[in-house]
C-alpha cells in the first residue's frame, strides 16, 4: 500500500568539523576571484574597442587587418576618362544641328546618301530636332487644297547618342521611325497609332543596311483626301558613316505615292 513520501528529519551539524564555516571562506575566495576576472575583462574590452583612438569613431578594418573587408577607391583624375554612366535618352537628339554636305547638281545629300527629289517635290529645307540624325536635307510636296500638310523625303547622317553604343542599321531603323512617329510633326490630328510595321534587310546601290515600314493612322485629321501617311526609313552603312533615307508619304495622294518610288528608286551612295 502506498503511504507517501517518506521523510529523514535533519541531523545536527558537528561543531568541530568546519562544515558551513569552511564553506564561507572557500565560496568568498572564489567570489573574489570570479570578480576580478570579469573587470579585469572587462577593462581589457575597453581598451581593445578604443584602440587608443581619440575621436576618430568607428573604423572599417583594411584587407591586411581582416582578409574580408573589400577597400573603396575614388579615381579622381577624369582628365581623360570616358563617360561610362550615361542614361540612354528614348529619342536622342543632336544639341545642335550641322549641315557639312553640299547637294551636287539636281540631288539632295545627306551623311553618306543622295537621292534625286522628283519634280513634285519642289520644297527645300534643312530641318532640325530629327532624333538620331544630322546633317539634313529634305524635299516636300504639299497636299493639295491643304493649310501646309506635306509629304517629306529627308536624307541625313545617322547620329547616336555620345557614350550609348550605337546599335546597328537594323535597331537604327526602327528607332528613328518610332522616334518619328512620336514627334511633333502631325499637326492638329487626333488619335494617332503606328500600325504594320515591318523591318527588312536591304542592299541599294551595294549598300547593305535595313528598311522599316510602318503605317500612321490618324482617328481625325484636316486634310482633304488622305487619312494616314506611309512612313519609312533605309539606313545603310556607308564608307562615310551609317546614313538614313527616311519618307513620310500621305496616303491616298497618288501624285506623291508615285513619287515617293521614284525617290526611293534613286537613292545612292556618293563614293
Amino acid at each position: 500500500m502506498h503511504t507517501g513520501p517518506q521523510y529523514t528529519s535533519p541531523q545536527p551539524s558537528s561543531p568541530g568539523g568546519g562544515g558551513r564555516g569552511n564553506a564561507l571562506l572557500v565560496g568568498g575566495i572564489a567570489f573574489a576571484v570570479v570578480f576580478l576576472l570579469i573587470v579585469g575583462g572587462t577593462v581589457g574590452y575597453l581598451v581593445l574597442r578604443s584602440g587608443g583612438d581619440s575621436g576618430a569613431g568607428d573604423q572599417t578594418s583594411s584587407p591586411t587587418e581582416s582578409g574580408t573587408a573589400t577597400e573603396s577607391v575614388t579615381d579622381t583624375d577624369s582628365s581623360s576618362a570616358s563617360p561610362t554612366n550615361v542614361e540612354e535618352e528614348r529619342c536622342w537628339r543632336p544639341d545642335s544641328a550641322e549641315r557639312t554636305s553640299s547637294n551636287p547638281s539636281g540631288k539632295l545629300r545627306g551623311g553618306g546618301l543622295q537621292f534625286i527629289p522628283p519634280p513634285a517635290f519642289d520644297g527645300r529645307l534643312s530641318p532640325s530636332g530629327l532624333s538620331y540624325m544630322n546633317d539634313i536635307q529634305s524635299a516636300q510636296a504639299i497636299v493639295p487644297g491643304s493649310d501646309g500638310w506635306a509629304s517629306t523625303m529627308t536624307v541625313g547622317a545617322v547620329e547616336w547618342q555620345p557614350g550609348i553604343e550605337y546599335p546597328g542599321a537594323e535597331v537604327a531603323s526602327q528607332r528613328i521611325l518610332t522616334c518619328y512617329f512620336s514627334a511633333s510633326v502631325w499637326g492638329d490630328t487626333q488619335g494617332r497609332s503606328l500600325d504594320d510595321q515591318v523591318t527588312q534587310p536591304v542592299t541599294i546601290a551595294g549598300l547593305s543596311g535595313y528598311r522599316t515600314t510602318a503605317t500612321v493612322n490618324f482617328a481625325k485629321i484636316d486634310v482633304p483626301g488622305t487619312t494616314a501617311t506611309d512612313v519609312a526609313v533605309v539606313v545603310l552603312d556607308t564608307p562615310q558613316g551609317p546614313s538614313a533615307f527616311v519618307q513620310d508619304t500621305a496616303v491616298g495622294i497618288t501624285a506623291h505615292e508615285e513619287a515617293a518610288g521614284e525617290g526611293y528608286e534613286s537613292l545612292t551612295g556618293i563614293g
